[in-house]
C-alpha cells in the first residue's frame, strides 16, 4: 500500500464518521423537536399528557367506544351538565366528569374505567393528600376517604368496583348524598 492509498482510506473513514455524526445530530434534533411539539398542547391547555377533553359525555362515549355510567340519583345542589369531561385511552380507557355546585364552585368529581376493574390513571385524578381512610358500605374492597385537594379544600371520596368497572366519586357535599349516588350507578338505560 502506498502513502497516497493510506491517505485516501483514512480520509474516507473520517468522512464516513463525520457523516454518521451529522446524521445522528440531525435525527436527535428532529426527535427532540417532535417530543417538544407533542408536549405543547398539554402545557397550553393545562391537561396532563394522555388526557383529552371532550365537549360532552356523549362525545367521550363516542371516543372511548364505551358507555359512561351515571348515577340515577343526582342532588339538586349540583349543576348539570358536567363542567368538564376528560378521558384517557390508556389501559382500556377511563373518563372523569367534574360538576359545579349551585354556588358555582367545584362540588363533585366522578371517574370510572371504561373497560374492566383496573386502576384509574393518576393524570385524571389530580394530586390529593389522604388524611383518613376506612372501608365503605359499598361492598368488598370499597374505600371511603377524606382527602385534601391542592387548593386546601376537604373532600369525601369513595372508591369501589361494580358493573365490571372501577369507580371513584369525590364530593364536597354530604357523605349520605355521595353514598346514595354511588349506590344508584348500575348501568341502566339513561
Amino acid at each position: 500500500m502506498t502513502a497516497a492509498g493510506a491517505a485516501v482510506t483514512g480520509s474516507t473513514v473520517s468522512e464516513g464518521a463525520r457523516a454518521l455524526w451529522i446524521l445522528t445530530l440531525v435525527l436527535g434534533g428532529a426527535a427532540l423537536s417532535l417530543v417538544t411539539l407533542d408536549a405543547v398542547p398539554a402545557w397550553m391547555h393545562g391537561v396532563p399528557r394522555g388526557v383529552r377533553r371532550a365537549a360532552s359525555v356523549e362525545e367521550a362515549e363516542r371516543r372511548l367506544q364505551a358507555k359512561v355510567l351515571l348515577p340515577a340519583y343526582f342532588p339538586d345542589t349540583l349543576r348539570w351538565p358536567p363542567s368538564t369531561v376528560r378521558f384517557a385511552r390508556d389501559d382500556g380507557g377511563s373518563v372523569a366528569l367534574s360538576f359545579l355546585g349551585a354556588d358555582g364552585v367545584p362540588a363533585l368529581f366522578l371517574a370510572q374505567t371504561a373497560g374492566g376493574e383496573g386502576t384509574l390513571p393518576a393524570a385524571l385524578l389530580g394530586r390529593l393528600a389522604v388524611i383518613q381512610q376506612q372501608s365503605a358500605p359499598l361492598g368488598a374492597g370499597s374505600v371511603l376517604a377524606r382527602v385534601v385537594a391542592e387548593d386546601g379544600t376537604l373532600w369525601n371520596q369513595l372508591e369501589w368496583n361494580a358493573a365490571g368497572r372501577h369507580f371513584l366519586l369525590r364530593g364536597r357535599g354530604s357523605l349520605e348524598d355521595l353514598i346514595r349516588m354511588a349506590r344508584s350507578i348500575h348501568g341502566g338505560v339513561r
